[in-house]
């Protein structure tokens, strides 16, 4: 199905996450007039409801490696990722929405490779019409997971963040988050992607640019 971005106006919906970012704000509204959307990828239920993953205002940057270490890349990242729903009973929708990236790469020393994101980040609540962030107080520890892969070239997926969702939309906004993959020869490809999925199973995820790191 060709990708679009809804038109329609939306209602204003709940969203619970959970993120690994040095700075996250969470906002809602009816769609994305002011950002610089990137992809956005749609999938129709068995409701006959229109749900879109949208990523916007994304962007990454690629930084020298604190370790100084010739197999690492590192990365900040900032951007938006945001769902929408349109049709019968679209405040009624819950499901789950999840932030991650591919990782590719040339080559691999020892056939492995370590992704982590080294920023402490935390977890939140926020209902539609509270006008402040109700945090709950708990903690995430840094993500740090080695992967053996093989020597090469290859692609890895990895999930970033997820949380529940309710509504009709809502937007996650992500600053700074960093990124880290050791184990790699030569550059590495960074491709943010934002996943949809409704509580009865229907999918849909969106890609954005390959960024190189």
């Amino acid at each position: 199905m060709k990708s679009r971005t809804p038109s329609s106006p939306v209602r204003r919906g709940r969203l619970a996450v959970v993120g690994i970012a040095a700075a996250v704000a969470v906002s809602f509204g009816a769609g994305t007039a002011s950002a610089a959307v990137d992809s956005t990828s749609v999938v129709v239920d068995a409701k006959q409801r229109t749900i879109s993953a949208i990523l916007s205002d994304t962007v990454v940057r690629g930084l020298a490696p604190l370790d100084r270490n010739p197999l690492t890349r590192q990365w900040t990242h900032d951007g938006v990722a945001e769902f929408t729903v349109i049709g019968d009973k679209a405040e009624e929708f819950t499901g789950t929405i999840k932030i991650g990236y591919l990782v590719g790469y040339p080559a691999t020393f020892g056939g492995k490779i370590k992704v982590s994101y080294s920023t402490p980040s935390f977890g939140f609540n926020v209902d539609s019409g509270v006008s402040s962030l109700g945090f709950n107080g708990s903690l995430i520890p840094s993500l740090t997971a080695e992967m053996e892969v093989g020597f090469g070239p290859g692609v890895k997926q990895v999930e970033a963040a997820s949380g529940k969702i309710s509504g009709a939309t809502g937007k996650i906004s992500i600053v700074n988050v960093l990124g880290t993959v050791t184990g790699v020869v030569g550059p590495a490809s960074i491709q943010p992607y934002v996943t949809v999925v409704s509580d009865s199973g229907d999918t849909v995820t969106t890609f954005g640019r390959v960024w190189d790191v």
